[in-house]
């Protein structure tokens, strides 16, 4: 089955500028950058504490085919990042 926009499929996740921002590539050919900040605002998880303005990105790990896991300078590092959350935060 093929992916569409209403399920995303990222060819490229890549941390840049020292953790400050997370560069997405999409199957489709949509490229962006989203900062670090607005990535930890954006959590999933049930832990919903204010990141820090100067937060940065030290680790992330896919899961399965579905998902990112963010580890953060501030030490969260639960939630997990649907693909298609990471493309509405893409668009957005």
């Amino acid at each position: 089955m093929a992916n569409s926009v209403s399920n995303p499929w990222p060819t490229e996740l890549r941390v840049r500028e020292k953790g400050r921002l997370l560069r997405l590539t999409f199957e489709d050919g949509l490229s962006a950058e989203i900062a670090a900040e607005r990535l930890r605002a954006a959590s999933p998880s049930a832990d919903k504490s204010p990141a820090r303005a100067d937060v940065t990105i030290i680790d992330v790990e896919t899961i399965g085919n579905y998902a990112a896991r963010f580890t953060f300078s501030d030490g969260h590092a639960s939630g997990l990042y649907s693909w298609r959350l990471l493309r509405t935060l893409a668009e957005g």
